[in-house]
């Protein structure tokens, strides 16, 4: 038969535990509203009985219980929802990125308003409209030319926009790369704790969520591979190529790459190689910078070489009201320095408005103000087939361009959209598992706190017991 004072023990031993189920519950509570925390639950198991069989050991009725302790303190969490939530977060953070882009974009163009390019080009078109009318007035060759400085200031405000906008993305990007190296060094660190409390036989759930967070949100800002190695340490490669290893972080840096205007690279810092981004915000800057927003810099400047050439070309044909022939109308090369002509700046005389009329068998009389050049200047923009390989006119070129932006824009807003309501249907699965029901939690702390008053009822049993064994027994020594 065991010892009296084995039941003692039993009381402890319940006491300890419930105690310590208590505080699991309170750190439960606590933690409610705490972004990434999850549920923990003390795992509680009967100790061993006694006595174990033995030869040398009388036989007994069966062995007797020894109380239970916590074996352990779970943390509640799917893993496989964390991965699907990580992959998903990539995809979300490029498109976000996009979105976001898209809409400056589409304020940049500003298309439809009454200051928009397009209604720049139309009113630049009427007015030409109107000087084949009446080729010999000044107001309305004034009208032309003016149409013509406020058409400019758009292709040029267009133009220096999307040029900053590249900058400001290029900019965005290296602060980016300095996000990535400060989580991927907290992660490292927390790895080398987790390492270690793992290996004393704990585990450090407070630990392993902080981690969790930190991991997330570098899912969101680049593509990244996760596992697990044996003493529960993550390593997240990106591209193939180490980003974290236990306790070590490798490092991310930029570098100009003069054969992209100079534009920031990503790469390693420790050898200097390129680094594969593929998902999450810096890809979606990444490809906003290079391919979006390049696209419609190259657009832009299409738009303004052609009209530059093909309009100098008929104006150049042309003569003006005092047969001045062969003056351009526009300067420059592209929307970066397009602008008009100072002769034409200088003497409105000089808009080659008409034919040369000592050849042409329609004017045999001669009359330089017959306005016939000035609707082949009005045909460049509207019906001359001079973009897209010969199969658009200027201005389809540009409603072309301006239908590509509201077409991309509206993909990127349905597709991060779509992300953010598939994240959130995730996490709310995730919630499931690893959330705090406050419910649950008060119908815990009163299983838990009756345990416990139980157990010290039982224990003050058993003392009472033992004080009467010893004081109300045997006459020695007395």
């Amino acid at each position: 038969m065991g010892s009296t004072f084995v039941s003692i023990e039993t009381a402890v031993r319940a006491l300890r535990a419930n105690q310590i189920a208590l505080q699991v519950t309170g750190q439960n509570i606590a933690n409610a509203d705490t972004p990434g925390y999850s549920r923990q639950i003390a795992v509680m198991a009967a100790t061993d009985p006694y006595s174990y069989p033995g030869l040398a050991r009388s036989a007994t009725a069966g062995q007797i219980g020894t109380g239970v302790e916590v074996t352990q303190i779970l943390r509640m969490r799917d893993s496989f929802i964390d991965a699907q939530i990580q992959g998903e977060s990539s995809l979300k953070g490029e498109w976000e990125k996009r979105q976001q882009t898209l809409e400056f974009l589409e304020v940049v163009f500003n298309e439809p308003s009454d200051s928009s390019l397009s209604t720049r080009i139309n009113q630049f078109w009427d007015s030409l409209q109107e000087l084949a009318n009446r080729s010999d007035d000044s107001s309305v060759r004034s009208a032309v030319r003016e149409n013509a400085v406020v058409m400019i200031e758009s292709i040029q405000q267009i133009y220096q926009q999307l040029v900053d906008l590249q900058k400001d993305l290029d900019y965005q990007l290296s602060v980016m790369v300095g996000q990535v190296n400060t989580i991927a060094t907290q992660i490292a660190n927390l790895n080398d704790v987790i390492g270690k409390v793992q290996g004393s036989g704990q585990v450090p759930n407070d630990l392993l969520d902080q981690r969790e967070q930190l991991v997330q949100e570098l899912s969101e800002m680049v593509n990244i591979s996760v596992t697990t190695d044996q003493n529960g340490r993550y390593n997240i490669l990106i591209g193939g190529s180490i980003l974290v290893a236990g306790n070590y972080a490798s490092t991310l840096t930029t570098k100009p790459n003069l054969e992209n205007q100079g534009l920031q690279d990503v790469v390693w810092a420790g050898n200097g190689t390129k680094t594969v981004i593929t998902g999450g915000k810096l890809r979606g800057l990444l490809a906003m910078r290079d391919e979006d927003v390049q696209h419609y810099v190259d657009s832009i400047n299409a738009f303004a070489s052609t009209l530059i050439r093909e309009f100098n070309a008929v104006h150049q044909s042309g003569y003006g009201l005092e047969n001045s022939t062969n003056k351009r109308f526009f300067s420059g090369t592209d929307a970066s320095d397009i602008g008009i002509d100072p002769e034409i700046m200088a003497s409105l005389n000089n808009i080659a408005a008409s034919v040369n009329v000592s050849t042409d068998p329609l004017y045999p009389g001669g009359a330089p103000g017959n306005g016939e050049n000035a609707l082949k200047l009005a045909q460049v923009i509207s019906q001359s087939k001079l973009m897209n390989g010969g199969t658009a006119t200027l201005s389809q070129f540009y409603n072309e361009l301006i239908a590509k932006l509201g077409v991309d824009a509206e993909k990127a807003n349905t597709t991060y959209e779509n992300q953010e309501a598939l994240i959130s249907y995730l996490k709310e699965r995730q919630e499931n598992v690893a959330g705090v029901s406050l419910d649950e939690e008060l119908a815990n702390m009163i299983k838990y706190s009756n345990a416990y008053n139980a157990a010290s009822r039982y224990l003050t049993t058993m003392d009472e017991l033992l004080d009467r064994l010893i004081q109300g027994t045997g006459v020695v020594g007395r």
